[in-house]
């Protein structure tokens, strides 16, 4: 299927590139007839313009307007060898015509325009862009100011190392092209703002709305009755955000209020014939006809926002937020499905509805609902001593409540052998959940000259969780009723500190150093983990010795210590502590006006090594108190990444443009892993080169010819090296190179000559 897709490609390529050499052609014409018709200057008007001043940059009038705008238009052409699954879900970048990039800017003239003195557009990335975005404003300062933006994203994912099983039988071998989890999406964003009085100190009002859409086919696996099949489903999901609000000012207090209304739907189907995908290796495998599913939801978000703040005798800074919101949803779960060899989960004595057998029917119903109230709020007081002393306060309240429900109905109709049974099962479950957390920081800055200052500060912070549950566990086809210990109530509650401290330092007028430090321990009782340690570390320094160079060094440091807990059992069995380094440095030096150079290298390193549960047999086979054992997961990162970018002007109509990156994780290294020991190592080395390089010229002040080429170059081969036994990373590796040459044309309105 891709190898035919990839000849396709390499055929449009072929027929692309020739069109782009057609337009390349073109472009040359263009500039030759764009020269012819340059008037040649008389000796006369030569010496007049050497005694002159040069001229003012030109403006295009329209009216009560003048109007500066330039749009770039071209073509991209595209050829890819190799893994364009993989290419697609990296870059997704497609041959054809392309909207680079526009820009229309109009303004009113002195004492002219009367609908707006600024109106501004700017756009990027229609066309064979996978992203792209539509921003607007417009302003009449004394009456109204209009914000928008529109974005709209191609979100694709073909790869075959996502959950692409190696373990399957003759019947399922794993997909030589991609996973079992693969998307194509389109997501489409959008934000509206109106103010009306936007200078007006006293009163303003703001309205606006922000729409979201999301939708596309998504393949994945969806495990039952023993097996695994691979489903075809579409997703489908809108949201539609309104939002109302006021600033006003009484005396020397600023106040704020916004009231939001969000409202969304999810509509996420599959229905699918013929479904016969059985995954694993056992005796019977299911067999599936027929297989309908879906799963709508709908809900509302209503908040409410007030701020306040004052500035007090020049001393006193007092801000304080409020915010209130209530969530409400609605979902259910609808699934019917018919085939043979279904294995109910249903143990009943003197029903056996095990396989072999003919499921006639078989339905899912489930409903829930669910309420979320939510208080937040937040009061921050900066006290100002002296002109080099500083102290701040800020305390924050959050506390929620989740209140959810769920009705559980399914139908098994059964032939095993001649007998045939219909078995309905019900229940219900209920969950109840209260999260409150008090957080207090205090910090406290001195500036001890222009060149010296430091910062300190601490912050604690309470949180407490209690949790009923009643009714059923619903996580099987005929669901036990909890238990009084499952029922609760269940009660959480942690305490966390953190350190702070920073300094920023000039020794000498052209260094600048930067440092901050934080230490300390944060909860997460949300997720059911003890409080883990951490201590984070911050080093930047900029050096400028002079106008044309400068040095910039940065280091970040995190130590993750999380023990965690589960069900009682031992912290040391689930422990994961987590380590990373990111260093980045660059130099930037301009020579010159019409010379300048940008390069750099990175450095990211990180390290994770978690205990874990796991069962090991050859080949697999279901968990026994024989082989669950202890073990360790580790992950490493070890990326190397160098920049270098450079623009020239060699002639006054000619700028060129260099750059070249290069990515290169060594992952684990020569280190293996040892399963029977329990040692698991895990990365994902690959290389990544992408140079660029690009021609402009300047035909005349309305025009500009761009020339470009970019180059992708990933190879991911060192993944299979670390094959171990029955073990696999993935199937294969999925490397490519891709060639996207490009021409465009640029149109001035409103630039004068240079």
């Amino acid at each position: 299927m891709l190898s035919e897709r990839m000849d396709q490609m390499k055929s449009k390529a072929t027929h692309m590139l020739r069109v782009l050499t057609g337009l390349a052609t073109a472009l040359v014409l263009t500039a030759a007839a764009a020269t012819a018709q340059q008037p040649s200057p008389s000796p006369q008007k030569d010496a007049d313009a050497k005694t002159q001043k040069p001229a003012p940059k030109e403006e295009s009038a329209a009216g009560d307007y003048t109007v500066t705008s330039s749009i770039e238009l071209g073509y991209r052409g595209l050829r890819v060898d190799g893994d364009l699954g993989k290419y697609q879900s990296d870059l997704n970048y497609k041959a054809g015509p392309r909207l680079f990039d526009t820009s229309f800017l109009m303004q009113a003239k002195p004492g002219r325009g009367s609908v707006a003195d600024t109106f501004l557009v700017t756009s990027s990335g229609f066309g064979a862009d996978p992203n792209g975005y539509l921003r607007f404003s417009a302003e009449k300062s004394s009456l109204y100011r209009l914000d928008g933006n529109y974005r709209r994203f191609r979100y694709y994912r073909f790869l075959n190392n996502i959950v692409n099983p190696v373990y399957a039988a003759p019947s399922r071998q794993p997909d030589p092209e991609t996973g079992m989890h693969n998307y194509d999406m389109r997501q489409q964003v959008g934000d509206f703002d109106l103010t009306l009085l936007p200078k007006n100190e006293r009163l303003s009002f703001r309205v606006g709305f922000s729409p979201t859409r999301y939708s596309g086919p998504v393949y994945t696996h969806w495990r039952g009755g023993g097996d695994e099949f691979l489903v075809l489903s579409q997703l489908k999901s809108k949201s539609n955000e309104f939002r109302v609000g006021a600033d006003w000012r009484l005396g020397p207090i600023d106040f704020s209020f916004l009231q939001g209304f969000r409202r969304f739907e999810d509509q996420a189907t599959v229905d699918q014939n013929g479904v016969n995908l059985g995954a694993n290796p056992a005796a019977a495998n299911v067999s599936l006809h027929d297989f309908a599913s879906s799963n709508p939801a709908e809900g509302k978000v209503d908040y409410s926002r007030l701020n306040v703040h004052t500035f007090l005798a020049r001393k006193l800074d007092l801000t304080a937020r409020f915010t209130y919101s209530n969530a409400e949803s609605d979902g259910a779960t609808l699934e019917s499905l018919y085939g043979v060899n279904y294995n109910t989960r249903i143990s009943i004595p003197g029903l056996n509805l095990a396989p072999p057998n003919t499921l006639n029917l078989a339905t899912y119903d489930i409903r829930s609902h669910s309420k979320q109230p939510s208080t937040l709020a937040d009061f921050g007081a900066t006290y100002l001593v002296t002109d080099k002393l500083r102290i701040s306060n800020t305390f924050r309240f959050h506390q929620f409540q989740v209140n959810g429900g769920a009705l559980f109905n399914a139908l098994f109709d059964i032939t095993r052998g001649t007998t045939r049974t219909v078995t309905p099962t019900a229940g219900y479950s209920y969950l109840q959940t209260r999260y409150r957390k008090i957080q207090d920081t205090v910090e406290g800055d001195y500036q001890f000259s222009d060149r010296y200052s430091m910062h300190l500060g601490y912050r604690y912070g309470d949180t407490k969780i209690a949790e009923v549950k009643d009714g059923y566990m619903l996580g099987s086809n005929l669901p036990p009723l909890l238990t009084a210990a499952q029922k609760g109530p269940h009660n959480e509650r942690s305490t966390s500190h953190a350190f702070l401290a920073g300094f920023k330092a000039r020794p000498v007028k052209t260094w600048t150093l930067f440092m901050n430090v934080e230490r300390g321990v944060a909860d997460g009782l949300l997720t059911r983990i003890g409080q883990y340690d951490y201590v984070n570390i911050r080093l930047r320094s900029r050096y400028t010795p002079n106008r044309k160079v400068a040095f910039n060094l940065n280091l970040i440091t995190r130590n993750n210590s999380n023990p965690s807990s589960f069900e009682g059992a031992s912290l040391e069995d689930f422990g994961v502590d987590v380590r990373s380094r990111v260093f980045t440095s660059s130099v930037d030096f301009a020579p010159s006006s019409r010379l300048s150079f940008s390069g750099g290298y990175n450095y990211n390193w990180a390290e994770s090594d978690a205990d874990i549960i796991y069962t090991f047999a050859v080949p697999p086979a279901p968990a026994t108190q024989g082989n669950i054992r202890n073990g360790r997961a580790l992950y490493f990162l070890r990326n190397h990444y160098f920049h270098f970018d450079t623009a020239a002007q060699p002639f006054r109509r000619v700028t060129l443009f260099a750059s070249y990156r290069i990515n290169k994780d060594v992952g684990q290294g020569a280190r293996q892993s040892n399963f029977p020991a329990g040692l698991f190592l895990s990365s994902y080395p690959y290389s990544y080169q992408s140079p660029e390089a690009r021609l402009s010229i300047r035909l005349n002040r309305r025009v500009d010819a761009n020339f470009g080429y970019q180059y992708f170059n990933y190879n991911e081969s060192e993944l299979l090296r670390y094959n171990q036994g029955s073990y696999q990373v993935s199937p294969r590796a999925q490397n490519y190179h891709a060639h996207l040459p490009y021409v465009s044309l640029r149109f001035y309105f409103g630039r004068g000559e240079q």
